[in-house]
């Protein structure tokens, strides 16, 4: 039977992989390796085993998912980043405080209405 984290036994469908295993893939991708050719999958498998059960195909979707989430997450914090600086531009701008009520919220509304 296996042991959680021991990086999946080879009769389950799904695989666990290992942290030793992640940390490599990691740094793989982290070093630009971001579609490895087959020649190149075979060989970071081979040095993936000696921390737990992996096949290729654990490999090779393993850099296609890390490719959509990464560029999933960049595309986020690209659109956050444009609704905090749309969010700043159209703040709208408020006269002082004045004694006559009416002025300010006819000077509010003018403003409020160029936006």
């Amino acid at each position: 039977m296996d042991v959680a984290g021991s990086g999946g036994a080879p009769g389950n469908s799904r695989w666990n992989p290992t942290k030793e295993q992640i940390s490599m893939l990691e740094s793989f991708y982290s070093h630009g390796i971001r579609t490895p050719s087959t020649e190149m999958i075979e060989q970071i498998t081979s040095r993936l085993k000696a921390y737990g059960h992996i096949e290729g195909k654990n490999v090779f979707y393993w850099f296609q998912n890390h490719k959509a989430r990464q560029r999933q997450k960049q595309k986020q914090e690209s659109m956050a980043y444009i609704n905090n600086y749309l969010h700043k531009v159209h703040q709208p701008v408020f006269a002082p405080p004045c004694a006559n009520g009416l002025l300010l919220n006819l000077i509010h509304l003018n403003i409020m209405s160029v936006l």
